[in-house]
Formats: C-alpha cells, sequence, structure tokens
C-alpha cells in the first residue's frame, strides 16, 4: 500500500458488539487458525497504516463512553485515540476483506482527500478526524430519540459515495450460517452447498 504514495492515515478495527445473532463473540471466531480479531489487525497493519487501534469493550481495549450504542459509540470513541487526519474504520465481521479490496476504496478517499465509503456499506469507511465529525457522532450518540444508522449520519455529513463494484470480499457474518458460508469459501466445498451472501452489517443500517 506504501507504493499508492496516499496520506498518512491510522486504522480503527471495530472489534465490539453484541453478536446476540451470532450467539457467541464474532471477534473470537476463527477463520484458518486466526480470530477475526487479530485477522482485522493484521490487515490493518498489512495497509501501512501509522497506527492500529481496537475498539472493543474488553481490558487492554479502547472502550465505548457510552454503551450499548453499536458501531458508532466504538467510532467515537476511537476517533479521540486516533493521531492521523485520516482513519479507516474497519468491522471485525468482514473476514474476506484485504488490501486488494480497500484498494480503491482508499485511493479514491485518501487520494483526493475526502472521506467517504463504498455505496451501500457504510463499513468500512474513510474519515477525516475532524471537530466536525466528533460533534455530530457526540450528537447522535447523546439524543434520546436519535437514529445511530451509520449510513444516514454518513449521508447527513455529505460523505461520498463511491459507485463500486461489489466485491465478494465485503461479505459480512452476522449469524452461523453466514460464518460457515464464509468458513466455505475459504475451503475446498461443493458449490451448491455454500449460499453466501452480501451486505452491510444489519446494526450499521438499522440502529
Amino acid at each position: 500500500m506504501s507504493a499508492l504514495n496516499l496520506p498518512a492515515f491510522s486504522v480503527l478495527v471495530l472489534g465490539g458488539g453484541k453478536s446476540s445473532r451470532m450467539g457467541r463473540d464474532k471477534a473470537l471466531l476463527e477463520l484458518q487458525g486466526e480470530t477475526l480479531l487479530a485477522r482485522t489487525i493484521r490487515l490493518g497493519e498489512s495497509l501501512g497504516a501509522r497506527q492500529v487501534l481496537v475498539s472493543r469493550n474488553q481490558p487492554g481495549f479502547i472502550q465505548d463512553q457510552i454503551k450499548d450504542a453499536g458501531p458508532m459509540a466504538g467510532i467515537s470513541a476511537g476517533l479521540s485515540h486516533c493521531d492521523s487526519r485520516w482513519m479507516l474504520v474497519l468491522p471485525v465481521d468482514m473476514p474476506l476483506l484485504s488490501p486488494e479490496a480497500l484498494t480503491p476504496l482508499l485511493t479514491e478517499t485518501l487520494g483526493a482527500q475526502q472521506a467517504g465509503f463504498i455505496e451501500g456499506f457504510p463499513l468500512p469507511v474513510l474519515l477525516e478526524n475532524s471537530p466536525t465529525l466528533k460533534s455530530a457522532l457526540e450528537r447522535t450518540l447523546t439524543a434520546a430519540t436519535s437514529s445511530r444508522s451509520l449510513q444516514r449520519l454518513w449521508q447527513q455529513l455529505g460523505l461520498r459515495q463511491l459507485s463500486l463494484p461489489i466485491s465478494p470480499a465485503f461479505q459480512n457474518c452476522n449469524d452461523p450460517a453466514s460464518f460457515a458460508a464464509i468458513c466455505a469459501a475459504l475451503t475446498p466445498y461443493p458449490e451448491h452447498l455454500a449460499t453466501p451472501t452480501t451486505g452491510p452489517c444489519d446494526d450499521c443500517i438499522s440502529q
């Protein structure tokens, strides 16, 4: 990634969440002998980020200041620890993400020095670490009746929406069936038994 000559950026891994539909902590699921959390941290490092932060409500990680408020709370907490102007947010539940899959997003946003995300996918997202963003997150998180939809907030803030081909790398795992499909995609498996689905995390759309 360094060969792209992009501005310096940090990475925030969203490793929290209730994982209620999965029935267990998604971050600790193992894929090819590696937890999804470790896999996503390694991805951030491979992108050439100057700093890889982890938002996770466990000792030793960045903790949400507002509990049970979804990924928005993790992003808000992560920004307070970010030492870069730009922060790429990676969800822990997209284990097929790769540097190659993220290159178009990074080149289109960092290259133009504009925050943005891929249309229809509020995560991953490239954010500008600015007072405007921090204030918007705080207002949304503390408002009694406010929607905590990331996609809605990104649109309200005028983030650039990129029309890019949808890659299988953006498949997420919200439940055991979707995780099994991802595992199947990485191992020899009869094609007619693997039925992966694509789309953004429900938490990001509807909270």
